[in-house]
């Protein structure tokens, strides 16, 4: 294998009565309080504006940001449960239209940091579990924008092969040691580009159990000349 071609990422363990099925559980019991407690402080921070003190409203907006900060880790949690169980149907996709549906909802965020976001490829359609590309792209696009310094790039390519169907998110970061990859889908690990993001180190261990669901896998590598290249393969639709 070359330097720069990516290597299949072992997958995270499917969750078939082990901890993330157990971890799931806990999440759904957590969701129903959770947006109990998001509503209560909609409605403070209604009776409080506008003419409360600003240290007020900035503490009541606060709370709100760490509840849907907490909201995304409890989806996050359930997307790896539900994972791989028995059951999953598989759908078909257009794999270029579910990645120019996630690149133009990554733009804004891309454009606050400076980074430039751009697509190419080919229409090709893929066999998935309901969700599993758009999510794998969040997850490598989130990590991408993190990583890429300001007047980078971040692009994505999607492109057919007689069996699979490949989407490719290069990056101009620092990209990511051989033991990093290794790990990369230990669920709650980070890697050293990882740690000052706002993270729960469950994105690649969900978009890897997803893939496998589906019958494909996750392959990390080298991008040309730098940073990290993450790649999605799933099988093709006849």
């Amino acid at each position: 294998m070359s330097i720069g071609a990516p290597a299949p990422v072992p997958a995270s363990p499917l969750p078939r009565g082990g901890s993330p099925a157990f971890a799931a559980v806990a999440a759904h019991q957590v969701r129903g309080p959770l947006s109990s407690v998001r509503l209560r402080l909609e409605l403070l921070l209604d009776r409080l504006a506008p003419g409360a003190e600003a240290d007020t409203l900035r503490q009541v907006r606060g709370a709100l940001r760490e509840v849907d900060r907490l909201s995304q880790v409890l989806e996050q949690v359930l997307a790896w449960g539900a994972a791989g169980q028995d059951g999953d149907v598989l759908e078909t996709v257009d794999a270029l239209g579910v990645a120019a549906a996630r690149v133009d909802a990554w733009r804004v965020v891309a454009g606050e940091r400076g980074v430039g976001l751009c697509l190419d490829g080919a229409s090709v359609t893929a066999r998935q579990v309901r969700g599993c590309l758009g999510q794998c792209l969040d997850v490598f696009l989130d990590n991408s924008l993190h990583v890429t310094p300001r007047g980078g790039r971040v692009t994505v390519l999607v492109r057919g092969t007689p069996g699979t169907v490949r989407v490719e998110v290069h990056d101009q970061g620092p990209g990511m040691s051989r033991e990093e990859i290794d790990r990369a889908c230990e669920p709650f690990w980070r890697g050293r580009a990882g740690r000052g993001h706002q993270g729960t180190g469950l994105g690649l261990p969900i978009a890897s159990s997803l893939l496998t669901a589906s019958g494909g896998r996750m392959e990390l590598g080298r991008a040309h000349p730098g940073g990290l290249r993450a790649v999605a393969v799933l099988p093709r639709a006849v």
